[in-house]
């Protein structure tokens, strides 16, 4: 049987109902080491997570990349799941990692919480484009890998940038092999879009994008993307 280590990155929680499903999952699974790596949640958080078996880390960063490595740093196996705060995997998904055949890394298969036509565009598009044909998933599709991808020195396996760490991850995994995407999904919330309008959020996602192949500031568009709202970082 396979054992992964799973890493989620967190910040005030409490309102999430994802990372309490997921909780609820992965809290009872024999095969899975719960790392959760908390930002200074002050919303009753860190007594909630105490509840399951798992790792709590205690983080003074607002960079998700640094919490992700602060778990990587600390995980026990060689199959780790940087899974996202406000997603949640199928159960069969998380079965399937136990015992089926795997590629060194991959990804599930996004999905939102919401049946927009322009969510479940965005959703295609990251599967079968960006995904499949580029070899680029976000966190939210949660990620998996085996340690044998990362240099034993390398204490900063994520890229330590404000946003896009995941994108850059990805073409740093790319470098070893092509990512394959599991059929089994991973559905994220739609909050973002939900709070600032799905086509202006739309809009702002690609608006960043063009920054980033721009080498824009990172701290800058993360800015611009956490405004109003701080859902990964605090701004």
């Amino acid at each position: 049987m396979r054992h992964f280590s799973v890493i989620i990155p967190a910040r005030n929680e409490m309102g999430n109902p994802f990372i309490k499903r997921a909780l609820a999952h992965l809290g009872s699974l024999n095969f899975v080491e719960l790392i959760i790596v908390d930002n200074n949640s002050t919303d009753g958080s860190v007594e909630y997570f105490q509840q399951f078996n798992c790792k709590i880390i205690p983080s003074n960063s607002h960079l998700r990349s640094r919490r992700l490595n602060q778990g990587i740093g600390e995980a026990q196996n060689d199959w780790i799941l940087l899974h996202h705060p406000r997603s949640f995997i199928e159960l069969e998904g998380l079965e399937f990692l136990k015992n089926e055949e795997l590629p060194v890394w991959g990804a599930f298969t996004h999905a939102f919480d919401d049946d927009h036509p322009l969510l479940k565009f965005t959703s295609w598009y990251s599967n079968h484009i960006r995904g499949d044909r580029s070899g680029i998933f976000y966190l939210d599709h949660c990620l998996f890998f085996n340690k044998s991808l990362l240099s034993k020195n390398d204490k900063t396996p994520v890229p330590e940038v404000s946003i896009f760490e995941d994108t850059e991850f990805c073409i740093k995994l790319l470098k070893h092999e092509k990512p394959k995407r599991l059929p089994f999904k991973s559905t994220t919330s739609s909050v973002r879009f939900k709070k600032n309008g799905i086509v202006y959020q739309s809009l702002l996602n690609q608006v960043l994008k063009v920054g980033y192949h721009l080498n824009f500031s990172d701290e800058l568009m993360n800015r611009i993307y956490e405004k109003g709202l701080s859902l990964n970082s605090k701004y």
